[in-house]
This record gives structure tokens, C-alpha cells and sequence, in this order.
């Protein structure tokens, strides 16, 4: 009897070992701007952090903080500024990034520069013709954003309100719609006469697909102009969390990895511009 007692314990102590080193799981989600960061990071933190594993789910800056005020994950991306009323609900920013949004057209679009207030102005319909800023007799192909995309939600402050201020011009109601960064430069590149906008990160890709980025008020979209605040189109990018960050808890961990020196070089592999 005493035996079998023994093996008994034997057993569950086997038992609870293994269950203290099952994996535990944790899910981010957000922006699909900050997905390559994120994903690299968690590439590289799980590393050192071999009983977890860590999922994002690039569904837009807006899914993913409404997902940390309903619970849905722990650590969210945002690629726009959080609004006073996600504030009020415990959402709490940390910049992890500087990035801008070039603007993209289609490599027959003959313009390699336009002005801000240009720029408003086909984004909200206003400009329909590319030869009512010197080109061709070609509709203007507007490509925009979801509305959940943080990115869209940035375009719309940093060019719309910029230039229309208290108006509030909004968007062209018929343009063509993309779900991510690489869906925008996609349709950007293989659309005649096209135009966009993207992440810095994403230029190089416009320019494989069959686009350009374009100069805003005469300056390039170059990651120096971001960072000494010429280029008018630029913004952080955030994680975001509700309440505060406990120490010892992963999500704390993981955003100090963010902003260390190897998180910071992720960013700049990753094509985005680390914090100064």
C-alpha cells in the first residue's frame, strides 16, 4: 500500500514539474505599421524567454486598442495618437518609434513633388485630374486606408486638419481601399495613375512594386528630415497598455526590450527610426 501511496506522489509530482514548464501564452495586437517591429522583438525576446510564447495580430491601430480596454490583449500597437476618450479608459501610450508616411504614386504619375495643401486637396476630392497640377489628362486614383488603420487616422491629422483646420475636410468617399502598409504599396505599384501613402519602412517596397515616394514641400522622405522636423508627414509609433506596468509581469519586459539599445536597433533593421 505504502508503495502504491509512493508512486502516487511520485506521479504528481512528475505531473506539476511538466505544468510549471508548459508554455504560457500571451496575445498583442494592433497596428499592422508596428507589426515588423513587434514581431522581430518578440523573435528575439522569446530567445531569452524560452516558457512563453507571444502572438500578434496586425488588425489596425484602433482594433488593437480597443482590444487592451476590452481585455483582448494585453499589449497593443498603435500607429496614431491615443484619443482623450481611450485615455480616459485607462489606455496608457509609450512611444517606441518615430516614423513618417510617404506619400506613393504610381510610376506613371510624371510629379515628383507636390505641396501639402495638393496633397489635401486629392485626398478630398477636391483635385480630381492629374492635369490640374500640370500632368496628364488622367483621373486621379485615390488609394486610402481602412478606417480602422491608425495610419489613415494619422494622413487625415497631419494633411486634412493641417490644412482645412477647423472645416474638418474629409476623405473621397470613392477611393480604392487597402487593409495593410504592403496591400497599399501593392495597389499603389501596379495602379496607373495612382496615388497613396505608406510608412517610411515601406518605400523600398514601392519602389519594387512599381511606384515612388514623393517629395512634400520640396523635401524628400528621408529619415533625417523626420528626425530634425522638416518633413511635414511624420508621427510616433506606440504600444499601448491599460493601467500600469507591473514589475516582473512580461508585458513589462517586453516594452523595456522595446526601448533598449537591441529593441532600438530592431526598429532601425526594421526600416523605422529609433527614438533620439
Amino acid at each position: 500500500m505504502k508503495k502504491i501511496v509512493f508512486a502516487i506522489l511520485v506521479v504528481s509530482c512528475i505531473f506539476c514539474i511538466g505544468c510549471s514548464k508548459q508554455q504560457k501564452s500571451y496575445n498583442f495586437g494592433g497596428s499592422t505599421t508596428v507589426l515588423p517591429i513587434i514581431e522581430s522583438a518578440i523573435e528575439e525576446f522569446t530567445k531569452t524567454h524560452k516558457d512563453i510564447t507571444i502572438s500578434y495580430e496586425g488588425q489596425g491601430s484602433s482594433v488593437g486598442v480597443n482590444g487592451v480596454i476590452e481585455g483582448t490583449y494585453s499589449l497593443g500597437g498603435s500607429s496614431r495618437d491615443i484619443k482623450d476618450s481611450e485615455l480616459e479608459k485607462g489606455v496608457k501610450p509609450i512611444a517606441i518609434a518615430l516614423d513618417g508616411l510617404a506619400v506613393i504614386t504610381n510610376n506613371q504619375v510624371p510629379m515628383d513633388n507636390l505641396s501639402l495643401e495638393q496633397v489635401a486637396d486629392i485626398f478630398s476630392g477636391k483635385l480630381t485630374k492629374w492635369s490640374e497640377l500640370g500632368g496628364p489628362d488622367e483621373s486621379i486614383i485615390v488609394i486610402n486606408r481602412d478606417e480602422a488603420s491608425g495610419t489613415r487616422a494619422t494622413f487625415a491629422e497631419l494633411v486634412l486638419d493641417k490644412i482645412y483646420g477647423s472645416k474638418k475636410g474629409s476623405f473621397i468617399a470613392d477611393a480604392i481601399i487597402s487593409e495593410s502598409n504592403g496591400d497599399m504599396v501593392t495597389k499603389a505599384g501596379t495602379t496607373p495613375y495612382s496615388i497613396g501613402y505608406c510608412g517610411f519602412g515601406y518605400i523600398q517596397g514601392v519602389r519594387n512594386a512599381g511606384g515612388k515616394a514623393i517629395a512634400i514641400n520640396g523635401i524628400a522622405p528621408e529619415v533625417s528630415a523626420v528626425v530634425n522636423g522638416n518633413y511635414p508627414i511624420a508621427r510616433k509609433l506606440y504600444v499601448v497598455h491599460k493601467g500600469d506596468l507591473k514589475p516582473g509581469t512580461i508585458e513589462k519586459e517586453f516594452v523595456d526590450f522595446l526601448l533598449s539599445d537591441t529593441g532600438q536597433g530592431i526598429v532601425k533593421d526594421e526600416k523605422f527610426i529609433p527614438l533620439p
